[in-house]
């Protein structure tokens, strides 16, 4: 057995069915497969296998604007009462799976400078914190390349993400 645990995310290969994801996996000696669904939980212990990152919910605000992913997230107030509906009830359903991290995100800056997105989304992560330390749950924000590949991502480096 290895003394590293590696791990695959969810989304890399959503055409593999989960089911055959997992076998794979497993037979590979992966231990975990992250950004699943709770109720994807059943699946990955049939097989042996962890989650160490739960995935997002996403909904659909009455303007239309689709809320929780990468681009659209935290950092704009006009999205927190949605985000905070559809994570209330993702984080029970984490937490009653035995799941403890739950990922989250900025959004994109879309102009808002980041002294502004940063204070957005301490406002309405700080909504969720109450449940999350009930429920023994870290919301991890993800932090990614706005160079390369997420442009305009607001939580895109390291001070940023700290502060």
């Amino acid at each position: 057995m290895s003394r590293i645990n590696h791990s695959v995310c969810r989304w890399c290969y959503d055409a593999i069915p989960l089911e055959e994801l997992c076998a794979a996996a497993k037979g590979m000696g992966i231990s975990s497969v992250e950004l699943v669904m709770p109720e994807d939980m059943p699946v990955l212990e049939k097989h042996g296998l962890t989650c160490a990152m739960v995935s997002f919910p996403t909904s659909t605000t009455p303007d239309g604007t689709v809320v929780g992913r990468i681009e659209k997230a935290f950092n704009r107030i006009e999205h927190h009462d949605t985000l905070i509906r559809i994570y209330e009830p993702h984080m029970r359903a984490a937490a009653a799976a035995g799941l403890k991290n739950v990922i989250v995100f900025s959004g994109n800056r879309e102009g808002l400078s980041d002294e502004e997105g940063l204070f957005n989304c301490a406002s309405g992560l700080r909504r969720l914190l109450p449940l999350a330390e009930e429920l023994g749950l870290t919301l991890v924000m993800e932090l990614l390349n706005s160079k390369v590949d997420h442009p305009d991502y607001q939580c895109d480096h390291s001070a940023w993400g700290v502060k």
